[in-house]
């Protein structure tokens, strides 16, 4: 048996060496550090910042254009008429269909699509519903990604995310109320019980029971975050202490704040005012004013953001209203947003992309903005602003979810080549970014 594993090892081995060995050269690469005027090497898949004497089997001049690490969307429901949860959208009917080639099929779908915005990488999140119909999509993605685990070839989908199952109903947003789970480790099981799930949203607000639950998720390995929660400080803070690690889509959902002293205030003055907790915000300047994230940036740091879509299955399809089992939802007359009919302010996910999302905080901190909380945000250079917004649209996501530890999420030597290749173009009203090609483990997946 030995013997075997050492053949099969040097087969891959093989494979690997003979991946083609392409050069781009006279790039701008946006690496941790800034931005860097080079040429990057693509070797095994793996990035070489080191390029000098060494022969490449194709090389491209990217004169002008810009490298970035793959855009990584940690909360993503679905696209053109797909949900992870539900399956596709029938318009006519006004239905969902669910069977194993519908989920197969949606999956292949949004791994190519989501290549072409310069996502390399998401995962699936869930909305409300019962155990059997999770279950059920839960167990989907896992033979999917059973079957692609020696790779996807487009976009990779690194496992779901669990939103609306334990959260406060009286915080529900768009959340179909009709499915709240008991905080216990059995309801968590029925839903996952092949270990796809990564991400969770469980609040704290349940106290000994949010405790029990987030020690017990956060002790499978899965990163625990709270939305749609109303908790005060005190609650959040404790439920750090066993492993709470994030804000899910941070003022939205919607989260609760306190502007009186007791128990230290809210969920919101928790995230302010602790360092080492990631906060998820949407980047369509919709769901948070762009004054908002200047400001929650501000006081957050760049290093504590991850930049989301929250897109939803309405995005990318010919759907103007739909039916998802409790609302009516419609797409906004601009196209940026979904709304919940009937519900003033009340918004259901997004039609945001993570290209459309990059271009927009990358436009918002290269300008001069009047804050709220702060009075003037000054204008960042373009390269600082590429840093910056590169960190928060892939390289945080990668730190909160240890995917870093296997060299995803920035541009450094030897880490995995998951990059995109942009064009950014300065416009009377801000600059435009155009995604040219993107790149998964080495190879070319989309090109423009």
């Amino acid at each position: 048996m030995f013997a075997f594993y050492c053949i099969l090892w040097k087969i891959t081995r093989i494979g690997s060496k003979n991946m083609p060995k392409l050069r781009l050269k006279n790039g701008n690469i946006v690496t941790p550090g800034g931005v860097v005027k080079a040429d990057l090497g693509i070797i095994d898949g793996k990035i070489s910042l080191e390029t000098a004497g060494l022969d490449f089997d194709k090389v491209i001049d990217i004169e002008g254009k810009y490298v970035l690490p793959g855009f990584v969307d940690i909360h993503f429901h679905g696209y053109n008429g797909f949900d992870f949860s539900l399956g596709q959208y029938d318009n006519d009917s006004r239905k969902f269909t669910a069977d194993n080639e519908i989920f197969e099929a949606g999956f292949d779908m949004l791994s190519e699509t989501m290549a072409g915005f310069g996502t390399t990488g998401f995962y699936l999140a869930t909305v409300a519903a019962g155990p059997k119909v999770l279950n059920k999509c839960c167990r989907a993605l896992g033979r999917y990604l059973e079957k692609h685990k020696a790779g996807f070839g487009k976009a990779k989908i690194f496992g779901a995310m669990l939103e609306g199952s334990f959260y406060n109903k009286d915080m529900a947003g768009a959340l179909n109320t009709d499915f709240t789970f008991d905080f216990t480790k059995e309801a968590f099981d029925s839903i996952d019980d092949g270990g796809v799930i990564k991400l969770a949203n469980v609040v704290p607000e349940m106290d000994e029971q949010s405790i029990t639950l987030t020690k017990y998720l956060t002790d499978k390995g899965i990163i625990v975050g709270a939305g749609h929660t109303n908790a005060s400080c005190k609650q959040f803070e404790k439920a750090m202490q066993v492993g709470l690690k994030y804000s899910i889509h941070f003022v939205n959902g919607p989260t609760g704040g306190s502007f009186k002293p007791f128990d230290n205030g809210g969920t919101i003055e928790a995230v302010l005012k602790n360092d080492e907790v990631y906060a998820e915000l949407i980047l369509d300047g919709c769901h948070i004013n762009p004054a908002y994230v200047r400001d929650i940036i501000n006081r957050k740091g760049i290093d504590k953001i991850v930049g989301i879509t929250d897109c939803g299955f309405m995005a990318g399809a010919n759907i103007k209203k739909a039916y998802n089992g409790a609302k009516v939802t419609k797409v906004s007359e601009d196209g940026r947003y979904i709304s919940v009919v009937g519900k003033k302010n009340v918004l259901a996910g997004s039609n945001l992309t993570m290209n459309r999302g990059f271009e927009n905080l990358l436009n918002w901190l290269c300008c001069d903005m009047d804050g709220i909380w702060n009075a003037k945000h000054k204008a960042m250079s373009l390269e600082q602003g590429l840093t910056a917004t590169t960190k928060m649209c892939s390289t945080n996501a990668c730190k909160l979810t240890a995917l870093d530890e296997k060299g995803l999420g920035s541009i450094a030597q030897g880490n995995v080549a998951d990059i995109c290749l942009v064009d950014i173009v300065r416009q009377n009203d801000g600059y435009s970014l155009n995604i040219e090609k993107t790149i998964v483990d080495g190879k070319i997946v989309y090109q423009k």
